[in-house]
């Protein structure tokens, strides 16, 4: 009998990877309430929470009173944030394919005797 071991690796995000996760869940609606924020960033309350109130004292988001409830939306500066972030994602994206690109050009080398 074969016995398959599966091994789930959890990769934890940081809090940069996290905080830009919520810029672009915001920066897709115009007004989005804290649940709809934490389901599509897979954030847990607390930490939604906190880096809710991070990017608010930073002033990427901004919170706002309505009569439906609370709902938040991205500033002007964290539409800025979040587009220089992902000019430096798809800078660094590049270089890795290029990189690799480069790693498959190059030639065997071989030993002779």
């Amino acid at each position: 009998m074969l016995l398959f071991q599966l091994t789930l690796k959890i990769i934890r995000r940081s809090k940069l990877e996290r905080l830009i996760d919520i810029l672009r869940v915001v920066a897709g609606s115009n007004l989005i309430k804290q649940t709809h924020i934490m389901y599509r960033a897979n954030l847990t309350w607390d930490e939604l929470k906190k880096d809710l109130q991070w990017l608010m004292d930073l002033k990427l988001i901004e919170r706002t009173l309505m009569s439906e409830g609370i709902f938040y939306r991205i500033t002007s500066i964290g539409s800025d944030a979040l587009s220089h972030f992902e000019k430096i994602e798809l800078i660094l994206k590049l270089n890795q394919e290029e990189k690799l690109y480069d790693e498959k050009r190059l030639p065997y080398v071989t030993r002779s005797l």
